[in-house]
């Protein structure tokens, strides 16, 4: 029988780890393909290709991200080719088979990790015998087993990371990478406090599959471990490892527990880190001790900041840091002091998330102990709870647009500088909710807008609190570019006023000799704003190309 196996990913540049899995661990064992697609497919196509490919079996692994459109393909399968057999596993599925069974017109639901499941449920499926498998579900045969592979036996099989279809375009796509599976911790909202255990590959095969990765191009690597520097001796392993291969473009990003990270470590990686290499997600969620005690989540705050505090100093390492809006017993005002809290450390990105009901987990099942109204359709995001309500969270869902568009988009360094230092000191919530308050009064679009449109809308909105930033805006809107802009978003000249100017100041040969320059980089290569009637800022962008080569000069008509 042959078996196609897929998923719908959420961006072309994804791939899915599981499907290479289950493929190198069953293509020996059962006729086995795999293929990717994403949610922006159309689904009518994608049910043509998997029909098309002649498969009796289709695999599909479901996440929160896909469930929605993957039931849609699964109905659509069943009615074009009804005795296709229907197999999901993943995620979404696996901790309530009952539920997908007898609401999708699926056949069977793999619980759990199915590498080796996958082809004793074919093999049984070619042989016409009883379905009896440990994790394998189906019509009145429910088996809430959650299986684990044993991670030994999979380091003996080809490498899901050294496929020859994937060696072209990996240079392009993000690699996931796993080293461990399983977590430690119990936080009550997450689907890996399901978990029993960590287990870890063997540290020669994790070596040999990141030298490959290294070697053939890859750029983007995330590691996939739930806490990745958990087990100090695995850690350093791999740090040295990809410290003594580093190349040129290559990132790798961790999830990691910064209350574990010792001084030493953080020590060696201030060191020896080339830059721009190493991308830490931390995952703070809230700072409320009631909170995280309601949720299981095991912090120690003030220990976590000063590591972070010290990374930050290293100036090597990119911290994602994250926050989750909604949780237990964190009323609105509580929420704006966790963020605050976490927000003053000045992570690279805060990533401001909104707590999700998933299937599965404690918090879901104790929704009503804490007064939760949740939506039921994916991807399960809360409407309020016992001590925030709708509209508050609304009003944090408004910030969250501002902190996207403003700060972690990296485009307005200076002008949040000032604002933080200055006239928004301590209260970095505060100007965030009030970007989104003054987006709302004003009607602004947070989707289809241009560049200059976020830097006029922000530009009113400072005037609107009597705040004149505009000399740091025109700065961070010039760094955007890496040569000339066609144009500036507050222009007070017109393109022919502009076009002599800068052809006037491209014959004053002392002026050039002076800085270097030559009429073409005057002309082409510049862009010219009036400070007074005589005086004129010059940006230049050196080396078209090249972002951030600037140099910026102040030029006074005679």
């Amino acid at each position: 029988m042959k078996t196609l196996l897929t998923t719908l990913n959420a961006k072309y540049i994804h791939t899915s780890l599981a499907l290479r899995w289950l493929y190198v661990a069953n293509k020996d064992r059962i006729e086995v393909s795999f293929e990717e697609y994403t949610i922006k497919e159309d689904l009518e196509k994608i049910a043509a290709g998997i029909i098309s490919s002649g498969c009796d079996i289709v695999g599909l692994s479901v996440y929160i991200w896909n469930v929605t459109q993957t039931e849609k393909l699964v109905a659509m399968l069943r009615e074009i080719h009804p005795s296709l057999i229907i197999v999901l596993g993943g995620p979404e599925v696996m901790y309530e088979p009952e539920y997908f069974l007898n609401n999708w017109q699926a056949d069977y639901i793999i619980s759990g990790e199915g590498e080796f499941v996958l082809g004793d449920l074919v093999e049984a499926l070619q042989q016409d015998v009883d379905v009896d498998i440990p994790g394998v579900s189906y019509r009145n045969h429910i088996d809430k087993t959650i299986v684990q592979a044993d991670l030994a036996r999979l380091a003996t099989l080809p490498s899901p990371y050294m496929l020859n279809a994937d060696r072209e375009s990996m240079q392009n796509r993000l690699v996931y990478f796993e080293t461990s599976r399983g977590c430690p911790y119990q936080c009550q909202y997450c689907l890996s406090s399901l978990e029993k255990g960590v287990r870890y590959f063997p540290m020669e095969y994790v070596l040999e599959n990141l030298k490959y990765l290294i070697d053939n191009g890859a750029r983007q690597i995330k590691f996939l471990d739930r806490t990745f520097n958990l087990n100090k001796e695995h850690t350093h392993t791999i740090f040295d490892f990809l410290i003594g291969h580093y190349r040129e473009n290559l990132s790798c990003q961790f999830e990691v527990y910064a209350d574990l990270l010792k001084d030493e470590t953080i020590d060696y990686l201030n060191e020896r880190l080339p830059e721009n290499f190493f991308r830490f997600e931390i995952g703070i969620q809230s700072t409320y001790e009631p909170t995280n005690i309601a949720v299981r989540r095991k912090q120690d705050f003030p220990l976590l900041a000063k590591n972070i505090k010290r990374i930050m100093q290293g100036g090597k390492i990119d911290l994602h840091l994250d926050l989750i809006a909604g949780l237990p017993y964190e009323t609105f005002d509580r929420f704006v002091h966790s963020f605050n809290d976490v927000f003053v450390l000045k992570g690279k990105e805060v990533q401001l998330g909104f707590l999700k009901m998933l299937r599965g987990t404690n918090l879901r099942k104790n929704a009503r102990e804490y007064g939760y109204k949740f939506d039921h359709r994916a991807p399960y995001e809360i409407e309020y709870n016992a001590d925030i309500s709708h509209a508050e969270l609304q009003r944090i869902h408004d910030a969250e647009h501002a902190l996207e568009k403003f700060w972690n988009s990296g485009r307005f360094l200076l002008t949040m500088d000032c604002l933080f230092s200055s006239y928004y000191n301590g209260r970095y919530f505060e100007l965030f909710d009030e970007i989104g308050q003054f987006y709302n009064k004003k009607d602004y679009p947070h989707r289809g807008y241009r560049l200059e449109d976020l830097f006029r809308y922000l530009h009113q909105f400072l005037k609107s609190k009597d705040i004149d930033l505009f000399h740091l805006l025109r700065s961070d809107y010039y760094s955007n570019f890496s040569r000339r802009p066609q144009g500036f978003w507050e222009d007070s000249l017109g393109k022919k006023a502009r076009k002599q100017m800068l052809y006037n100041i491209g014959q004053d040969k002392e002026f050039l000799q002076k800085h270097g320059l030559n009429r073409k980089i005057i002309e082409k290569q510049t862009a010219l704003d009036m400070l007074s009637d005589n005086e004129a800022l010059l940006t230049i962008f050196l080396k078209e190309g090249e972002p951030k080569e600037q140099l910026s000069l102040r030029y006074f008509f005679s």
